[in-house]
């Protein structure tokens, strides 16, 4: 008979722990600053354990902590570019999950890019449509979480705005993803955002939908938006 563990926490508790497991990970590339982001992340999982893994947290200042974890990973992110270092993945992860931490207990994610720019990279890096539809959801989820904050949309002049690429980026996953209903959704929410841009987006994405291979139902759906937006 085999014999099984049991492991106590929930699901929560476990990601959280598995966030540190992947930022140990990273200790040998001896990124800057990795022994204050430790300190960190362990008070991330301190807070979790004390109040559940899903558990709104009434702490004074956790954004804080949170959005210095994201400015952290954002500079791991130039570092690890300067350095030719393969840390994209994990670091890709580390910005993922500490959001997830944040949308589980209600805490406001104030520095954004690190995570725009993090499931950009999961939706590039998808190797199939199971995974497209995962990076979707996790756009999906982000969008909700940020809407409160970013939804007024004040800096319309920078087209590098987190609340302009996450939409676009949500759209373009769906197009790949080719799926009707992901299409159809983020081609909504894009619209609804987005009302100055849409236009330009569904040209471009015409243009693209032209090359060779690219699904007929990827191109009806583009046509509709453009012959309701051009």
């Amino acid at each position: 008979m085999a014999v099984r563990t049991i492991n106590f926490g929930d699901e929560g508790q476990h990601a959280t722990r598995e966030l540190l497991d992947r930022l140990e990970a990273l200790a040998p590339l001896r990124l800057a600053a990795f022994g204050t982001m430790r300190g960190r992340m362990a008070t991330l999982e301190s807070l979790e354990r004390t109040a559940g893994g899903h558990a709104k947290l009434q702490v004074e200042d956790v954004d804080t902590l949170v959005a210095a974890i994201h400015a952290q990973i954002a500079h791991w992110e130039a570092e690890a570019g300067r350095r030719k270092l393969e840390a994209a993945e994990a670091l890709a992860t580390l910005a993922i999950g500490v959001a997830l931490w944040a949308i589980r207990h209600g805490v406001e994610v104030t520095v954004p890019e690190p995570v725009v720019n993090a499931l950009a990279w999961r939706s590039n890096h998808a190797a199939s449509k199971q995974e497209l539809a995962a990076a979707f959801a996790l756009m999906q989820g982000f969008i909700a979480h940020v809407a409160p904050r970013l939804s007024a949309d004040l800096e319309r002049s920078n087209p590098e705005r987190p609340w302009r690429l996450l939409h676009a980026n949500l759209a373009i996953t769906a197009i790949r993803s080719e799926d009707p209903a992901l299409m159809e959704f983020a081609f909504d929410a894009l619209d609804r955002a987005l009302p100055g841009e849409r236009g330009a987006f569904y040209a471009e994405a015409r243009a693209l939908a032209l090359a060779p291979g690219i699904s007929p139902e990827v191109r009806t759906r583009i046509e509709a938006r453009c012959a309701r937006w051009l």
